[in-house]
């Protein structure tokens, strides 16, 4: 796994094609996938990707590995549609631009993470995989459950309802669109690597994100608050283009997805329930305990029950609602 491109980086490269003479004859050349995804190096989705190109590179005696672009190369947008064009190969994030993706981020949606995990093996996941796949001629390898989607908010507000009229930065996901919509906020698509400046110069009165890439992105040093019951439930996708995954043999091809499958479980979702509790912590030692704001999120399942019903009966067919709750 690399992280860029360095003169050390290089070196390290002619080393290992050096190497490759003593390797046995089954080797093959080796391929250095580039990675991309607008969070830090230190978020869970790209920790995840170090750990995922480390153990590719042990399983295939070094023909996989990936270069990391972890917060360089711009915005989701940006990466997901370099991707489709060929500039990048991996592809991790939030955004994919289609509603049966989208709307998934919706509060509430899902009972649980392991709710959604049944979803996504579902005739419904599969939708949703097929129409990602075709428009950006992709692969998904499948969904990291990085944690709980949480608004942040440099005033206080005591319910949900006091988000009337305050410009939310969401982003361009329409499941967290409507959700804000739905409680009278002014939902303000901003690209995850402006948010910071945005908040700082008072474009928007708050944003919704995922969690761990807000901490460690510092967003507490320019947002005072942040509500602790969940607004929904980050879902990273994990993209290869279909000229990359093309490139692999049919050996290596079923190494990377029984390899993202096992490691999705211990190092993306029960590292980001652990690191929950933490970055919560983060937030109060930088702005107070009162910065933590504790709502009454008992009527909110029954609050968005028929946006989410309208939001999954309109993409996926009457009565697909009912089947994702019966799972």
């Amino acid at each position: 796994m690399n992280y860029n491109i360095s003169r050390r980086g290089l070196m390290g490269g002619a080393a290992a094609v050096a190497a490759m003479g003593m390797l046995p004859h089954r080797a093959r050349a080796a391929t250095v996938f580039r990675y991309g995804n607008a969070g830090g190096p230190q978020t869970v989705s790209n920790t995840f990707n170090a750990a995922f190109s480390d153990a590719m590179s042990e399983k295939t005696g070094g023909e996989i590995s990936f270069e990391i672009f972890a917060g360089t190369l711009g915005g989701e947008k940006d990466l997901i549609e370099s991707m489709a064009l060929g500039s990048l190969d991996i592809y991790n994030g939030a955004y994919t631009g289609t509603d049966e993706f989208d709307i998934l981020y919706s509060p509430y949606f899902f009972r649980d993470a392991e709710h959604a995990k049944a979803v996504m093996a579902s005739e419904i996941g599969a939708k949703a995989s097929e129409a990602l796949s075709a428009k950006y001629d992709s692969k998904l390898l499948g969904v990291g459950r990085l944690g709980s989607y949480n608004l942040m908010i440099k005033e206080p507000i005591e319910t949900l309802a006091d988000l009337k009229g305050r410009k939310i930065r969401a982003p361009q996901i329409k499941g967290c669109i409507e959700a804000l919509n739905f409680f009278g906020a002014i939902p303000t698509p901003i690209p995850f690597n402006e948010v910071y400046l945005s908040l700082q110069s008072g474009i928007v009165d708050g944003v919704l994100t995922a969690l761990n890439p807000a901490v460690q992105f510092k967003f507490y040093e320019v947002c005072k608050h942040v509500v602790v019951p969940d607004f929904g439930l980050a879902l990273d996708k994990e993209v290869i283009s279909n000229a990359a995954w093309g490139s692999m043999s049919a050996e290596q091809q079923e190494i990377m997805q029984a390899t993202f499958d096992e490691l999705e479980v211990t190092d993306y979702y029960e590292v980001g329930v652990a690191q929950k509790d933490k970055d919560f912590a983060t937030w109060a030692e930088s702005n107070g305990d009162d910065a933590l704001i504790n709502l009454d999120a008992s009527g909110l399942i029954e609050a968005m029950t028929p946006v989410n019903k309208k939001l999954a009966d309109e993409t996926f067919g009457e009565g697909a609602w009912d089947k994702i709750n019966a799972l």
